[in-house]
């Protein structure tokens, strides 16, 4: 997982924009401190070619001043300031790193710097692959801004990295805490720290939390494909397909051919043949494949041809319907036509009725039938009147698509 942050605005609140340009200004803490010329002018001079970008130049007069002997414990400070952030610039992180660490430890810093600068080691570190110590670095630098989410984030990012997905985790959830609006990486950081600990309670709720606030295809197509393969029961079955239509996520031939079949059983001949014309459309088979896609989308025609017919009089057969079975029966027939404003009208009269068999079937089709109108609150309120515990796990990611 990569990192999400830029360095280079971070490094300019640390005051690292500013090294070259300040290098040979003494702070107030050291202002009796001096710069000799011996060390002063090769210096100057590799300050002038950072200042043209000129970074093999800068690298070159730094050395120069390296050289000179003796040296005070403040050259060096100012020197390796200079240094450390060419090595930066030339993409050095792990020499950048370990020059500003000893910088901060040398004595020489301004207090008032070593804070930030500790951050900036901590981004340096990470940036460099040494996640150890940039975990230490950031940790030492919470202790002073323990309300510094961007460095936290870089802390679970650095354990992940780490394989300590315990910590990571674990992290995750104390930023999550308090955020109205997660970012996205923070979420993804969750979602894969749950999943490699095979927290399934933890990865469901990562992957609602990305769906609630950065919904994509590729985010309902993982939590979709486990509750695919974890149903048993039909009915929720065909809840997800649809759902998996209607969010973008209906991709492989194998799917279409599954989905296709499961309407034609559940009695939505005129939906399967829909279906399978789609799949074929999109050139997803070929050769064998093609010709079983065919022939399931043929044996869905013919039934669907009934149907059809029997559409012509479904209106007179709803009004004079004596069972909540029967209502539902003409609401299926609507619902597989994608007439769902009948289809809502039928089941919505079917679960008034008495003699209804399974009134939950009829608020799903219900609630779909509404959401594909773009009614939001009808299908929502449809939703929530399913009961059966599974069954209304699918309610519930149908009302997270309509959120």
């Amino acid at each position: 997982m990569k990192a999400s942050w830029v360095l280079s605005a971070a490094l300019a609140f640390t005051g690292v924009a500013g090294v070259a340009t300040a290098l040979l200004v003494p702070s107030v803490a050291v202002a009796q401190q001096k710069i000799g010329p011996k060390v002063g002018v090769p210096l100057k001079a590799a300050q002038e070619a950072v200042q043209k970008k000129n970074w093999n130049q800068a690298l070159a007069r730094i050395k120069e001043a390296q050289a000179v002997q003796p040296r005070s414990a403040y050259e060096d400070y100012k020197i390796n300031e200079l240094l450390w952030y060419v090595y930066l610039q030339q993409g050095r992180n792990a020499d950048a790193a370990r020059l500003l660490e000893q910088q901060i430890a040398s004595g020489q810093m301004p207090a008032g710097e070593r804070v930030q600068r500790t951050k900036t080691l901590s981004q340096l570190y990470f940036r460099a692959g040494n996640y150890g110590k940039a975990v230490q670095a950031a940790n030492q630098y919470l202790k002073s801004a323990p309300g510094d989410r961007e460095t936290q984030m870089l802390v679970a990012q650095a354990y992940f990295q780490q394989k300590d997905y315990k910590s990571a985790s674990a992290t995750a959830d104390r930023l999550l805490k308090d955020a109205q609006k997660p970012s996205e990486d923070l979420l993804q950081l969750k979602l894969r720290s749950s999943y490699e600990l095979k927290d399934e309670a933890g990865t469901a709720a990562a992957l609602e939390q990305l769906l609630k606030f950065y919904p994509s295809p590729d985010t309902w197509d993982r939590l979709l494909a486990g509750y695919i393969q974890e149903t048993n029961h039909d009915h929720e079955l065909l809840a997800l397909y649809r759902l998996s239509e209607d969010v973008g996520t209906l991709r492989k031939a194998r799917q279409y051919v599954d989905m296709s079949q499961a309407l034609f059983v559940g009695g939505f001949a005129i939906e399967a043949q829909r279906i399978m014309e789609k799949g074929l459309a999109e050139g997803l088979f070929s050769g064998e494949d093609l010709t079983r896609a065919q022939r399931t989308r043929d044996t869905a025609k013919r039934k669907a041809d009934e149907d059809r017919k029997a559409l012509a009089g479904a209106d007179k057969a709803l009004a004079a319907a004596k069972t909540g079975d029967a209502a539902y029966g003409i609401g299926k027939l609507f619902f597989g036509a994608g007439e769902y404003a009948k289809a809502a009208s039928a089941m919505g009269k079917a679960v008034t009725m008495q003699g209804l068999t399974d009134k939950d079937d009829a608020y799903m089709e219900m609630g779909i039938a509404y959401a594909r109108q773009g009614k939001k609150a009808e299908a929502l309120k449809a939703f929530d009147s399913v009961k059966d515990p599974d069954f209304a796990e699918v309610a519930r990611l149908w009302k997270l698509r309509l959120r």
